[in-house]
């Protein structure tokens, strides 16, 4: 017993032993991390690639963006520093960041892939986005962007220091649904469908444009004799996520506008939300200021292809429901007539946003980012085997036939509007 016994307590000091020692042998602490939030790759000089990372400075953050200055004074710091390099591959300029850079660069934080458009046009997608597939750090929930503007504004925006583009643009993002005015795209959906047969990628459209807000104070300044003053404000710039950049094969072809994006976005059954205003009435006075907004609660669809007699075609059926928010025509909404016309009015709205979607597609880039191909496969494997050489003429020229089934679920509140009595 008593051998038993020292057995016991000499394998609970080793094994108390073992628990003290470190778990991780490439452990790095915390403080010597150079902490990425964002990486965007834009086209360089003599065909190299140009990587800029978004350092975050935590301390500054944590801070409120104030930091000690001489004389117990605060100056005000910007929370994140952008550093650049030009190189052949991502990888290599990672490591040409190194030379700049006095910590370890760690990208397990990273939440934002933007790519110019200039590179997205002239570079076979495939090989932009391989080291993000390879790389373990790169989590597939990153948001995938093509930039309409140049990435040095979206990245760092005049007087824009205390949310830096690693907060800001994820935090857009995660407001998608309130307009769905654009896809939401992560690195895994992206690369999954890259992989995919009979169907084209996109991404989300990001851009620079000046504050609506602060050019109208501007004018009315000018307006009010106050010219001179007023030209010495900086007008501010907002970063704007809108709009679907659109790929064909491996090369980006082009743009969809927001509603168009919404069109797209109808056909794949992701519109999560979102406002339509349509008229009261299907004959209407132009000028008239009668309408209701409807927002959207649920979208479903279905993309059914059929092959007749050695026709192909699709069928795409729509599902919406949604609420009324707001009715300018001061009708009351128990009238189950006025009730139907604003469900038709609905489909129609709809059904425009979706053929303006088909025809940029279709037509004008023949790129496949509804995904017909692959439904084709999967209904008829055979057939496509035979369709898939020529399927860029096919789907250029394939019929799709809408259905639309838009329903008014509530009406809000009140169903009565509220009558001024004079």
């Amino acid at each position: 017993m008593g051998l038993n016994f020292k057995k016991k307590v000499m394998l609970l000091l080793i094994i108390t032993w073992l628990l003290s020692l470190t778990g991780c042998w490439d452990h790095l602490e915390v403080e010597r991390l150079g902490i990425i939030g964002i990486i965007a790759l834009d086209q360089a000089p003599e065909g190299k690639l140009r990587v800029t990372v978004q350092i975050i400075n935590p301390k500054v953050l944590a801070g409120g963006g104030q930091v000690g200055g001489a004389g117990g004074m605060s100056a005000y710091a910007r929370p994140y520093r952008n550093v650049s390099a030009e190189g052949n591959t991502i990888m290599e300029c990672i490591r040409l960041l190194s030379l700049h850079a006095p910590y370890r660069l760690f990208f397990a934080h990273n939440q934002t892939i933007l790519i110019s458009e200039e590179l997205a046009r002239n570079r076979d997608i495939e090989k932009i986005v391989d080291f993000f597939d390879r790389n373990q750090q790169f989590r597939r929930n990153n948001y995938v962007l093509v930039s309409r503007s140049d990435i040095s504004s979206v990245m760092g925006l005049p007087g824009e220091t205390q949310v830096p583009a690693t907060q800001r643009i994820p935090s857009i993002i995660r407001q998608q649904y309130l307009s769905s005015f654009y896809p939401n795209v992560q690195l895994g959906d992206f690369l999954e469908n890259l992989e995919c047969d009979g169907r084209d990628v996109y991404a989300m459209g990001i851009q620079v444009e000046p504050n609506e807000a602060e050019v109208r104070e501007q004018l009315a300044g000018e307006s009010d004799g106050n010219a001179e003053e007023q030209r010495t404000k900086t007008i501010g710039m907002l970063v704007k996520v809108g709009g679907t950049a659109v790929f064909k094969g491996n090369r980006m072809a082009g743009w969809l506008n927001e509603r168009e994006s919404r069109g797209l976005l109808w056909v794949k059954g992701q519109v999560n939300g979102g406002v339509i205003t349509v008229p009261c009435f299907p004959e209407q006075t132009p000028g008239q200021n009668k309408s209701v907004s409807m927002e959207i609660l649920r979208n479903k669809s279905r993309i059914q292809p059929e092959f007749i007699d050695g026709e192909l075609s699709v069928i795409v059926k729509i599902d919406v429901v949604a609420t009324v928010q707001e009715v300018l025509c001061m009708v009351e909404l128990e009238q189950p007539a006025f009730i139907e016309s604003i469900e038709e009015a609905l489909a129609g709205a709809i059904q425009t946003e979706v053929e303006a979607a088909l025809a940029k597609a279709q037509h004008e880039y023949q790129s496949d980012i509804f995904g017909f191909g692959e439904v084709v496969h999967r209904k008829y494997p055979a057939i496509w085997k035979e369709l898939k050489p020529d399927w860029a003429e096919i789907y250029r020229n394939l019929p799709v036939y809408l259905e639309i089934d838009a329903r008014i679920r509530r009406t809000g509140l009140i169903t009565k509007p509220v009558e001024v009595h004079r």
